[in-house]
């Protein structure tokens, strides 16, 4: 396995992401591109580090990726970074040996709100970096979402929930720019032609309520997307669970890209 670190996908100093390339790998491999949590505040690529290089040795191109943060950077600009990593794996997929048609995203928590729309979302989001490789396309094959807030409309439970959405958008709240929360909820985003997605919800989350994860996975099924729900007995970021089920859950999900992408 070899690991390129820092790779600019694109002008800022926030657009890197680490490449986790298998060995002696034959013809193109398929890809997952890893996007971390932290309430679009914190988070590293480096929180992936782990997933990557596991990915890797099962014959993955894996990308981990950091991307602009609040408060310095709101909405779109976080999937404005996403959906560029995309299209720059994909601009350069021949010098990664990158398979573009087996290209998967894999976030968690906020990150998990970004790679859903890079499953439901077919085109580029207007933004200060949507003419770069306007050409390749950002949607990927398959997504797994690790307790991700999919409809801030509704993610209005707490002050906590509150602050964080009005910070991401700006200042707006939901009265104020409804189309506004619409337009950064992929939950709207939902269609028939969207990405089968895994998605994976603790019973006792309070930082994102199952209910996102409920109506998400809902809506992809009235879509007739294929659609996996797991369910634990645990709070937010897999809070409560032991070693050995937290290792359970990391089976199931290797498991899945592994039937979908076949590497």
């Amino acid at each position: 396995m070899q690991v390129i670190s820092n790779i600019a996908y694109g002008p800022l100093s926030a657009e890197t992401l680490d490449l986790c390339l298998p060995s002696g790998a034959s013809g193109a491999r398929p890809g997952v591109i890893l996007i971390h949590g932290g309430g679009w505040v914190n988070g590293d690529k480096g929180d992936f580090a782990q997933q990557c290089d596991y990915l890797a040795s099962l014959g993955f191109v894996a990308a981990t990726i950091n991307y602009r943060l609040l408060p310095a950077h709101i909405w779109p600009a976080q999937l404005v970074d996403v959906q560029l990593a995309v299209r720059f794996l994909r601009q350069n997929a021949a010098s990664y040996g990158l398979d573009t048609s087996r290209l998967c995203s894999w976030g968690t928590s906020a990150g998990s709100h970004l790679a859903v729309f890079l499953g439901v979302l077919a085109t580029i989001h207007d933004g200060d970096e949507a003419q770069l490789y306007p050409n390749q396309p950002v949607t990927v094959s398959c997504v797994i979402d690790e307790f991700g807030p999919v409809n801030l409309v509704t993610y209005q439970e707490t002050p906590a929930q509150q602050g964080l959405t009005q910070l991401l958008l700006g200042g707006a709240t939901p009265k104020s720019d409804p189309a506004l929360y619409q337009d950064a909820s992929p939950y709207f985003d939902v269609s028939p032609k969207s990405a089968p997605e895994l998605i994976i919800q603790g019973t006792q989350d309070t930082t994102v309520p199952p209910d996102q994860s409920q109506a998400l996975y809902a809506s992809l099924q009235q879509s007739r997307v294929a659609a996996q729900y797991i369910s634990y007995e645990g709070d937010h970021a897999f809070s409560g669970l032991s070693a050995q089920q937290l290792e359970q859950i990391r089976a199931e999900e290797a498991s899945y890209l592994v039937g979908y992408e076949r590497p």
